[in-house]
């Protein structure tokens, strides 16, 4: 009997987002190729995931994804471990993986070497972008010359580039010359009972990683300035001095401000919880890809404020408001917070964009027959 076609992705930190709660651990990347690994598997295909070992068994299945661990997360000596736990368990998972197609996304050393392993073992290479970054031709997010040398390798020798938005494909094509397939994220539709009533919901909510490259102060500051409004963030907390930093800031702001609420990670299955009593979702960040906080957040019928507007979706169709400064942006998040009729028919417009253009079946589907495609040349 002819086995299913075979499809193994690389992400590091994958496994929190399956583990139920039990590494608190989620970021963007993660989320959304969980997403798709889930929307394959349901499609025919056998889908592996290489991550970190974070004690879990291997392999470890789950809800038809089958995840391979290679190195621990923080494990090794320093400089070291690039050669070993890292490159030593990493190639080996993904060797072990067998697929018929090997994905990537992001622009990131591993890119590289994912590329590698696929054309050692004769197999397709799928490279798909994670930021808007990922397409300037300076990688201004890959850091040092090995790095940027194995992702433009990984960039050329992809089979097939998958592009999130229409400037990214644009971008890609006049900064590298290499052409894309736009396939916009997906993001799980809450039922008609869990949507939010942004008309009468009271409070602003600001879901991120607690970065620089996030700007979180922006939000901090709305809170200190508008005392009455209740505020409250949650988001990853990265296990670097920067991204801690950012957090214990604004728990700071927290401590003098009783309005603000300030929260660590929280697991994505807990995400509607950060929504509920919403009035409007504040996005700060003034870089993306697309971030799949504004997608979670018009699934359930909630507008946003943003500092950033992939495509010009949340001007063009009315999902909200695009500021790229501060001050118009704060002026923006109060106007909307003072007009309830506004926010019901913003956030109205955003589920029905969402529901046609970001459902798991629509964006699963295109990706799947995109595979086949590829694997039948």
């Amino acid at each position: 009997m002819t086995r299913a076609p075979r499809v193994c992705m690389f992400a590091e930190f994958l496994y929190p987002v399956v583990s139920g709660g039990r590494v608190p651990f989620a970021g963007g990347i993660e989320v959304q190729l969980a997403h798709l690994g889930r929307g394959l598997a349901r499609r025919g295909f056998d889908v592996r995931i290489v991550t970190c070992d974070y004690g879990q068994p291997d392999p470890f299945v789950t809800d038809g994804l089958i995840l391979h661990k290679a190195y621990p997360a923080g494990g090794g000596i320093p400089v070291l471990r690039f050669f070993h736990p890292r490159l030593t368990l990493g190639l080996s998972a993904l060797w072990r993986a067998d697929a018929d197609v090997y994905l990537f996304q992001g622009a990131a050393l591993w890119a590289g070497l994912v590329h590698a392993v696929a054309r050692a073992r004769g197999r397709r290479f799928v490279w798909l972008t994670g930021h808007d970054h990922d397409v300037q031709a300076a990688l201004p997010d890959v850091h040092g010359l090995r790095d940027r040398w194995l992702v433009r390798r990984a960039m050329r020798g992809a089979d097939v580039i998958v592009a999130q938005t229409r400037v990214q494909q644009q971008r890609l094509r006049a900064d590298f010359g290499l052409e894309s397939t736009v396939i916009m994220n997906p993001v799980e539709i809450p039922p008609a009972s869990a949507m939010e009533d942004a008309a009468s919901g009271t409070r602003l909510v600001w879901l991120s990683t607690y970065k620089p490259a996030k700007r979180p102060e922006w939000f901090t500051r709305f809170a200190e300035r508008h005392p009455t409004t209740p505020c409250r963030m949650a988001g990853v907390v990265l296990d670097t001095a920067a991204s801690e930093a950012a957090y214990r800031d604004a728990r700071a702001v927290a401590a003098r401000c009783p309005n603000l609420s300030v929260e660590g990670t929280v697991p994505h299955e807990r995400i509607g919880e950060v929504f509920a009593g919403a009035a409007l979702f504040a996005h700060s960040s003034p870089a993306e890809g697309f971030p799949n906080t504004l997608l979670e957040c018009w699934a359930r019928a909630l507008p946003s404020v943003s500092a950033f507007d992939p495509d010009g979706i949340v001007e063009r169709e009315g999902l909200g408001a695009y500021r790229a400064e501060y001050d118009a942006w704060e002026a923006e998040v109060q106007r909307f917070l003072t007009d309830p009729a506004r926010r019901r028919e913003a956030g109205a417009r955003a589920r029905a964009w969402v529901v046609a253009h970001h459902a798991p079946d629509v964006i699963h589907d295109a990706l799947a027959t995109l595979l086949r495609r590829l694997l039948k040349r």
